[in-house]
């Protein structure tokens, strides 16, 4: 018989946002050159890296490339609850990539990319007397992507593209029971892992009747995770349902739709805008199950979140052929529910500009970008199950390094 975990352990696995840099906790830094033009590259200048912006451009790559680089982001905000505030300890987190392409004929590229497409972490200042830890205090979420790809030289205009992707998803939560004078003694964490497999379709159009233009798409599928871990509970809760045992869910992370139209005006200069629609209402709730104990029923935990989009524009200036500027604006829109916020997701809508360069030869590249995240401040309140207390998220900030290094086989 399947035994459940409570709501409040549904809201911790679901509230895995403390310092995300994308809407919801969706991450967008895969290469330094696609971070410093906003992610604009959709549809323009092919790398090993458009594995992961838009896969079907890698035919236009000769022979084998490869790229590896890493992202350096830090963050900060605070978050009040029934009139308490607190701020994130400014922590440093790290998001690596990896890229590899192969050209097998004139028509057909295989590629292979690592990459994290969601990702969050931080942890709150004085929680052990701040209401909010009851929901939680500290969180840590990694997810990696693995890509195998392969694209299609359809014809002189037409490419297309499609991938598998395999998630490997690891995170610790931790919660309070009471906070006050026994907040540490009735803290408890909540770990787990998994991995679950999703997809990825891409094109690229360049007609050759308008040759300063060009258009790119990609969809990527729901990806449902399947979760193994436990529950660490330094004191055990019969009324709350939170006990020390092994315990399990799933959660559906949403698909999404982005597409790019790209304009080179002269050889020098590259533009290009576009556009992320991320259908966040997927992620509607979670069920938690303990693995060997009988427990309350099944908890249909509603986390109310909306689809949004994402706007982005970026420009390129190439210097001469070894070096080149860039630059970049996003707006994100932020899926959450005024109505049902949470102590992990402490910003709302967000204005990022980003400025980067690079250098390259005829066998190396390499390429580095900064990005500021500006967030909008958001006033609400809790999910009413939590009893709609008020909640007001303000000062969301953060910072983004990267750098990517280019070999050409």
């Amino acid at each position: 018989m399947k035994k459940y975990l409570s709501y409040t352990l549904a809201v911790m696995l679901m509230s895995w946002s403390a310092a995300s840099y994308g809407a919801g906790f969706g991450l967008y830094e895969y290469s330094a050159r696609s971070t410093a033009m906003g992610g604009a590259t959709m549809a323009n200048k092919a790398e090993a890296a458009s594995l992961a912006a838009n896969p079907a451009l890698i035919t236009e790559l000769d022979g084998t490339q490869a790229q590896a680089g890493i992202t350096v982001v830090t963050a900060n905000a605070t978050t009040t609850v029934a009139g308490q505030s607190r701020d994130l300890k400014r922590d440093v987190w790290y998001l690596p990539n990896f890229y590899l392409t192969h050209k097998v004929s004139d028509d057909i590229s295989l590629g292979l990319g690592g990459f994290s497409r969601y990702g969050l972490g931080g942890e709150y200042k004085n929680w052990e007397t701040w209401a909010g830890s009851r929901l939680a205090y500290k969180v840590k979420l990694e997810t990696f992507s693995f890509t195998p790809t392969i694209a299609v030289k359809a014809s002189d205009e037409l490419s297309v593209a499609m991938g598998l992707e395999a998630m490997v998803i690891g995170f610790t939560q931790n919660s309070t029971l009471m906070p006050g004078a026994t907040a540490n003694a009735t803290a408890y964490e909540i770990s787990g892992s998994g991995v679950s497999w999703g997809g990825n379709f891409s094109f690229v159009y360049r007609p050759e009747w308008a040759e300063k233009w060009s258009l790119g798409a990609l969809y990527r599928s729901k990806v449902k995770q399947n979760l193994n871990g436990r529950i660490h509970a330094g004191r055990e809760s019969t009324s709350l349902n939170i006990f020390d045992d092994d315990a399990k869910g799933a959660i559906t992370l949403p698909d999404s739709l982005s597409a790019g139209i790209s304009f080179r005006p002269t050889e020098k200069w590259t533009f290009e805008t576009g556009i992320v629609g991320t259908f966040w209402s997927a992620y509607d709730q979670i069920l938690i199950e303990y693995s060997d104990r009988e427990s309350t029923p099944t908890i249909h935990n509603k986390k109310d979140y909306k689809d949004t989009y994402r706007l982005n524009f970026g420009a390129e200036y190439n210097l001469n052929p070894n070096w080149a500027v860039r630059a970049g604006y996003v707006f994100d829109k932020s899926p959450i529910n005024e109505h049902s916020m949470d102590t992990l997701v402490p910003v709302d809508d967000r204005h990022i500009g980003s400025l980067g360069f690079g250098y390259k030869n005829e066998i190396w590249s390499v390429d580095f970008a900064y990005a500021h995240i500006f967030a909008r401040d958001l006033s609400g309140t809790s999910n009413s199950q939590f009893g709609s207390v008020p909640m007001k998220y303000n000062d969301g900030k953060s910072d983004m390094y990267a750098l990517t290094l280019g070999y050409k086989f």
